[in-house]
């Protein structure tokens, strides 16, 4: 396991602890909802989907919470300044954590804003993401804002090396600041296979080394654009899932406080695979601690023996 030097920041995003020494508090798992492609959707424009089945993953996902202990998170997607209201506010009522919102449509993310402020939610509402394309105008309105947490984005079209994708996360953490956000979550964003993939991991151990900040990733990007999985013979739905969970369960190992694992429709084997390894992880922290007389905490997780 690793032990970092730096002191390492803990923050509340909206009930939900993230942060600190690997092992001390569990990872805490993004879960998505209203994504084109998912069952649940049926009109990305409108905002439409079924309701039943939403709130039966969400369900499904609170109870893994509660058998596990590890602490759900959900990100709503929202095409459309419409969709994205109708998103957070039926999300806002069945579901009680913290939400993290996107969309590629900048009008879309400062409805969100607007959103959150109008409807006091800003308490509990994660800003995704403070990046390099943010235009001024949202940047006014999120400034404005009641919103104080954000994830940055550490990607950069030029940013292939260490050290371009560190340079890239200090200057997103300077303007995060700038516009009011007092708690942050640094994705260094997990490119394609073959396309830079696991330079994230290593951007990773460097944020916490370095900076001591929360750290984010969405492991699942890269199985999902993978070629491999679209040949005949491996394209298959048990496949993918594999390929998905190895992603999440490398990510949790290599530091990653939060993780986003795409559709909530994997929500149970995402879950199960992350707290077995929850328990790995906390009987390695044990040792490493008790050799190196080092006092803290330590997430246990329970092992049904």
């Amino acid at each position: 396991m690793f032990v970092f030097k730096k002191e390492q920041h803990t923050y509340d995003f909206g009930g939900v602890t993230i942060g600190g020494h690997p092992g001390e508090n569990p990872t805490v798992l993004i879960g998505g909802l209203f994504f084109k492609g998912q069952p649940i959707v049926e009109d990305t424009r409108d905002g439409t989907f079924n309701k039943t089945l939403a709130l039966e993953w969400i369900n499904t996902a609170n109870t893994m919470t509660e058998k596990t202990g590890h602490p759900l998170m959900i990100q709503a997607f929202g095409r459309t300044p419409t969709a994205m209201e109708n998103h957070l506010s039926w999300l806002s009522e069945h579901f009680d954590g913290p939400i993290l919102f996107e969309s590629t449509n900048a009008n879309a993310r400062i409805r969100a804003i607007e959103y959150a402020d109008e409807t006091d939610l800003s308490n509990r509402v994660i800003y995704n993401s403070i990046n390099l394309s943010m235009k001024d105008a949202e940047k006014d309105v999120l400034k404005k804002s009641a919103l104080n947490m954000a994830v940055l984005l550490g990607w950069s079209p030029r940013a292939t090396s260490l050290p371009e994708r560190m340079k890239t996360i200090t200057d997103m953490f300077e303007l995060s600041k700038e516009l009011g956000m007092e708690k942050v979550l640094v994705d260094p964003a997990t490119m394609p296979v073959g396309a830079g993939y696991g330079l994230e991991h290593r951007t990773i151990l460097a944020v916490k080394s370095e900076l001591g900040l929360p750290t984010c990733l969405g492991p699942h990007n890269a199985p999902s654009a993978w070629r491999f999985l679209k040949e005949s013979g491996f394209d298959d739905e048990s496949t993918q899932m594999a390929t998905i969970v190895a992603s999440t369960v490398v990510s949790q190992v290599l530091a990653t406080d939060a993780i986003m694992y795409g559709s909530m429709i994997r929500t149970k084997e995402v879950f199960a695979a992350v707290a077995l390894i929850s328990n790995a992880m906390a009987t390695a922290v044990a040792e490493a601690n008790n050799v190196l007389g080092i006092e803290r905490d330590i997430f246990d997780p329970p092992t049904y023996d």
